[in-house]
């Protein structure tokens, strides 16, 4: 598996403990590779602290950039103040990793795997030209890739919808959450999605909502699929002991603490993710 990180220095430390819940939830398993596209002061500072964490584990493949990306626009509410330039890096990973791999397993920095991700590796994407009437697909033509409705955003029309979305885009479409992205790195590359959301970015700098994220529903409208919520649940709350969940899946693989409240934050809820979290940063920080 090919599971790719984007951080700049403020979620560099909290990607290493997603790293370590990935290790966790896999143990013994050969083939793990982490791409991890950072600064270079995060490169400089982690990469001894990385080796150790990962030695004999999986791979590392680290990549850097220049500061670019931090010129990139930022959405102007306040309650978005816990965004990070960085959330612009993941936009830039197809480019920078090169032919290897086929595909790449995306993670925000405020994931968590909680069991085995082989059956997501797996899901068809397309990435090989396929029999369709005796046609081919081409590369233009399919999914770029494969993500989970966001929570609390479920069409592209939500909360006033993307701003300089156009009179074209159905609004009624599902709208997928970024912080899981199973990437059909050849669709990606072929349809320009990176050049697209750069585009987007620089043409409505002034009234961004979800940046980076808006982009890509646009970008990749379409040509995704949709997964269920195990693979990127982001209502952790709901799964802590009390009352019945609301949500009845409950064979979560990948938690995602979205919003401003964060494990490693105050006021975030007591219960077994908050004291794993704890157990798997003071792991990583064994490795220091």
């Amino acid at each position: 598996m090919d599971i790719a990180f984007a951080v700049d220095e403020t979620y560099a430390e909290h990607a290493q403990v997603a790293m370590e819940s990935v290790l966790e939830c896999h143990p013994g398993r050969d083939g793990i590779v982490f791409w991890l596209l950072t600064t270079d002061d995060v490169a400089k500072t982690r990469s001894g602290h990385l080796g150790r964490q990962l030695d004999g584990r999986a791979e590392l493949r680290l990549l850097t950039c220049g500061d670019e990306f931090r010129s990139l626009p930022v959405a102007e509410p306040d309650w978005l103040d816990y965004l990070s330039p960085g959330m612009y890096l993941r936009l830039l990973l197809p480019e920078l990793v090169g032919d290897g791999p086929r595909r790449l397993l995306y993670l925000d920095a405020d994931t968590a795997a909680c069991g085995d991700l082989a059956p997501l590796w797996t899901v068809p994407l397309d990435e090989q030209l396929v029999p369709l009437d005796e046609q081919l697909v081409p590369l233009h033509e399919q999914l770029v890739l494969g993500a989970v409705r966001d929570a609390y955003n479920p069409t592209l029309d939500a909360q006033g919808g993307i701003p300089g979305a156009g009179p074209d885009v159905d609004g009624g479409a599902a709208y997928f959450n970024s912080g899981m992205l199973l990437i059909n790195l050849a669709a990606w590359r072929a349809q320009d999605v990176t050049g697209r959301c750069l585009d987007y970015l620089a043409a409505n700098a002034s009234r961004l909502r979800f940046p980076d994220q808006d982009a890509l529903n646009l970008a990749a409208s379409g040509r995704w699929l949709r997964l269920p919520h195990r693979w990127n649940h982001m209502r952790s709350y709901d799964l802590e002991p009390g009352p019945d969940a609301p949500w009845p899946d409950t064979d979560v693989r990948i938690m995602h603490f979205a919003g401003r409240r964060k494990p490693w934050t105050e006021g975030f809820r007591p219960g077994h993710r908050l004291a794993r979290y704890r157990r798997l940063a003071a792991a990583v920080a064994a490795y220091a």
